[in-house]
C-alpha cells in the first residue's frame, strides 16, 4: 500500500513541478508585459536583446524554484501520510527528477537554442 501511495505522490510531484513552471513563466511574462506596456515593438526588442545564456539562466532558475516548491509539498504529503523517512524520500525524489531533467536538457539543448535563435531571426525579418 505504501508503494502505491509513493508512486501517486511522485506523480503528483511531477505534475506540481510542471504546473509551477508554467505558472512562473506566465507570471514573468505578465510582469514583463506590464513593464513593456504590452507594446509589441518593445517585446520584439526585448527578445532580440536577450542572450542565449540569459535564457538558459532563467530556465534553470525557474525549474529549480518549481522543483524545490513541489518537493516541499511532497515532503509534507509524505509526512502527513506517516512515511518513516519522509525527508530522505523527498530528497531522493528531488535528486532523481533533477538528474532526469538534466539528462533531457543536455540531450535537447542544441535544439532548444536553435529554436530560441529562430525567434530573433523571425522578429528581425518582420521588423
Amino acid at each position: 500500500m505504501y508503494l502505491i501511495w509513493l508512486i501517486l505522490i511522485i506523480g503528483l510531484k511531477i505534475l506540481l513541478c510542471k504546473g509551477f513552471t508554467l505558472g512562473i513563466v506566465l507570471l514573468l511574462f505578465f510582469i514583463k508585459g506590464k513593464q513593456l506596456r504590452y507594446n509589441s515593438d518593445e517585446w520584439d526588442h526585448y527578445f532580440i536583446s536577450l542572450s542565449v545564456q540569459t535564457v538558459q539562466r532563467y530556465t534553470i532558475m525557474i525549474y529549480l524554484i518549481a522543483a524545490l516548491t513541489s518537493s516541499a509539498i511532497s515532503y509534507f504529503i509524505l509526512k502527513s501520510a506517516s512515511y518513516q523517512y519522509s525527508l530522505e524520500i523527498t530528497i531522493l525524489i528531488f535528486i532523481s527528477g533533477l538528474l532526469m531533467t538534466t539528462y533531457k536538457y543536455a540531450k535537447g539543448k542544441d535544439e532548444l537554442i536553435k529554436r530560441y535563435q529562430e525567434i530573433s531571426r523571425k522578429i528581425l525579418k518582420e521588423g
